[in-house]
């Protein structure tokens, strides 16, 4: 990582390292602080996503130093595709549904579903650079 210090002791990161770092962001929020009551019942309440869609959101926006305006983007995409079944009908759309149910199954989904939050957060990216 190429970081440097500003006048005011902060740290500043190059444009690749806040992809990087908001690579971390979305692992650490997805999978490290995700717990139980989040991981099952998010497809299932809105109350249960929205905690998790908040503190997945903050561990991007913060690990990557990312702008106060990311949070509506991140936030909202997360929701959708954690709270609905839209990778189930992406898959089902671009014909991977024996991927998606056979014996790549569940794995197959979390695959796509991180290809597709690494997607928004590369979209989210090029914009703050």
């Amino acid at each position: 990582m190429h970081r440097r210090f500003s006048s005011a002791s902060s740290v500043v990161l190059d444009s690749e390292d806040k992809m990087i770092s908001a690579l971390v962001g979305h692992l650490v929020g997805d999978y490290i602080v995700q717990n139980d009551w989040m991981a099952l019942n998010k497809k299932k309440s809105s109350i249960h996503c929205a905690v998790h869609c908040a503190i997945w959101t903050a561990c991007v926006v913060l690990f990557a130093w990312w702008p106060l305006w990311t949070v509506l983007p991140l936030f909202v995409t997360h929701f959708i595709q954690d709270r609905t079944q839209i990778i189930n009908w992406w898959m089902d759309l671009v014909g991977q549904k024996q991927f998606r149910t056979g014996i790549c199954a569940p794995w197959s989904v979390i695959v796509v579903d991180n290809v597709w939050h690494i997607v928004t957060l590369w979209a989210v990216w090029s914009i703050v650079r």
